[in-house]
């Protein structure tokens, strides 16, 4: 038995080869999406609002609330616009230096923007767990200097069979066209797909599509939302 069948074991079968019970229960899972940071890597945006601050020759953003708001807004914020591809990251820099009146190089910008990311193991090992039974896709709102950096210092993540990034693709989550990318790729049902958030609207968003969707809480909690579902 394949190590993601002992882990998330599919209904009992009677004797008929039919679910004893449960046919109504469980539909058929064949592809699943996780959502990127704080589910797979848990991440800090405010450590570089707090870097920046002590760059910054403005005195308003001396205070590193006022960077965290400008740059990280969910309406407003300037990211919004990188994390959808329309600026490039030298671009991206340009506009945050010439408005924080930084005094730093872009290879400096780099090193603090980047380096923001854990990884949650157990949350690696269930997907590694999954890879051989089920198609993987990786459904995130990022950048290309953190995708870039991710890629390079996280291995779990080139397990995935597609990425389908925001700047990418030029939507962000919660829009209904990142999510139509992912069910075009599927190439299944909406109901055979899966998909993994820690942010309850993005899973909400996914359902109302007709997918499946696991609110992402923990590891453990993820755990048993499988074992319901595979």
């Amino acid at each position: 038995m394949k190590r993601a069948e002992k882990l998330f074991r599919s209904a009992p079968t009677c004797r008929t080869g039919r679910d004893c019970g449960m046919e109504n229960e469980k539909k058929a899972i064949e592809v699943i999406f996780f959502d990127l940071g704080n589910v797979i890597l848990p991440f800090n945006h405010y450590p570089i609002a707090e870097k920046l601050s002590q760059c910054s020759s403005k005195k308003e953003f001396q205070d590193p609330q006022k960077i965290f708001s400008f740059l990280f807004d969910l309406q407003n914020g300037i990211v919004n616009d990188f994390d959808v591809g329309k600026v490039s990251p030298p671009k991206f820099f340009q506009s945050v230096q010439k408005h924080l009146d930084l005094s730093i190089s872009y290879e400096e910008f780099i090193s603090i923007w980047k380096d923001i990311f854990i990884e949650d193991r157990e949350v690696s090992q269930i997907i590694l767990s999954l890879k051989e039974t089920w198609r993987l896709g990786l459904l995130s709102n990022t950048d290309p200097l953190h995708f870039n950096y991710i890629l390079s210092e996280f291995p779990v993540i080139r397990v995935f069979d597609k990425w389908i990034l925001s700047y990418e693709v030029g939507f962000k989550k919660p829009a209904i066209e990142i999510f139509q990318k992912a069910i075009q790729w599927a190439s299944v049902n909406p109901e055979k797909i899966l998909f993994i958030d820690d942010i309850k609207k993005y899973v909400e968003v996914a359902i109302s599509l007709g997918m499946q969707g696991i609110h992402f809480i923990s590891s453990d909690q993820l755990k048993e939302e499988l074992h319901k579902k595979l």
